[in-house]
């Protein structure tokens, strides 16, 4: 049985005495810890380290951190993607669900097609994205936690893009004539561009092809925004990532 894990901060990790506060105590209080069982602490950087907890305070709970853990979890494919503004709640089920994938950043995506416009007083909507990311890491048995850029317009997206990474836009009308994906050399980074409700319009498509992105579908289908997202860095994680084929060794472990 895997150890129970709480994400936090090199911040919090340096204090003396370490205390789980917030979600992470009362997460702590609902497994029923007791004192002297084990967890795993993690500096939501990569680094993951063996504790063990000493008390319950009255606003915490108290631990003693040990060793470095040797687990790792993290994928040695760097993953960028860009996801179109979408309604409701639906940014939050592809942040929820790519960084239980293993996406390394994640930028919200304005378009011309965009039905939804970020407000800057929706500080707390901020904050509850970076929360749903911190919890998902954490259930998730990673030792990093994704990164969540401000808002960006699809032109300063392009701009942005680093030279080594593979670009791929993902639009429901690409050209069948482009090589597969799994024929590429294999990258080390990639950056992945989804469109919001609407997609992509034909001069976003043109523009992406003149900063050197390739142009690459999701099937014969119509996917939702979020849909695509999820499906986007799936695709990226099993062509190049560490989501193998069963028949490599790295079955899929349902929860």
């Amino acid at each position: 049985m895997s150890l129970p894990r709480f994400m936090l901060n090199a911040r919090a990790l340096s204090r003396q005495p370490v205390v789980l506060t917030g979600a992470d105590a009362r997460h702590c209080r609902s497994l029923r810890l007791q004192v002297d069982d084990p967890i795993l602490v993690s500096d939501s950087v990569g680094g993951e380290f063996h504790a063990r907890i000493v008390c319950f305070l009255k606003h915490g709970v108290e631990v003693r951190v040990g060793e470095a853990s040797c687990h790792t979890s993290e994928s040695s494919l760097t993953i960028t993607l860009y996801q179109g503004f979408a309604k409701g709640s639906k940014l939050e089920i592809v942040l929820q669900k790519t960084t239980e994938l293993g996406v390394t950043r994640v930028v919200p995506l304005l378009t011309e097609r965009s039905q939804v416009k970020p407000r800057e007083d929706r500080d707390q909507r901020g904050k509850r994205w970076q929360e749903i990311i911190r919890q998902a890491a954490r259930q998730s048995g990673r030792t990093r936690v994704p990164i969540l850029d401000s808002p960006c317009t699809f032109d300063r997206s392009l701009e942005e893009k680093a030279d080594n990474a593979l670009g791929l836009l993902f639009y429901e009308k690409a050209d069948d004539a482009e090589a597969p994906l799994a024929q590429l050399p294999p990258p080390r980074a990639v950056a992945l561009w989804v469109g919001p409700e609407g997609g992509f319009t034909p001069a976003e498509i043109t523009a992406a092809r003149q900063h050197g992105l390739r142009i690459a579908g999701l099937g014969p289908r119509i996917l939702r925004a979020e849909t695509g997202g999820i499906i986007a860095v799936t695709l990226a994680q099993f062509l190049w990532g560490d989501l193998k084929d069963s028949r490599a060794g790295n079955e899929y472990k349902p929860i």
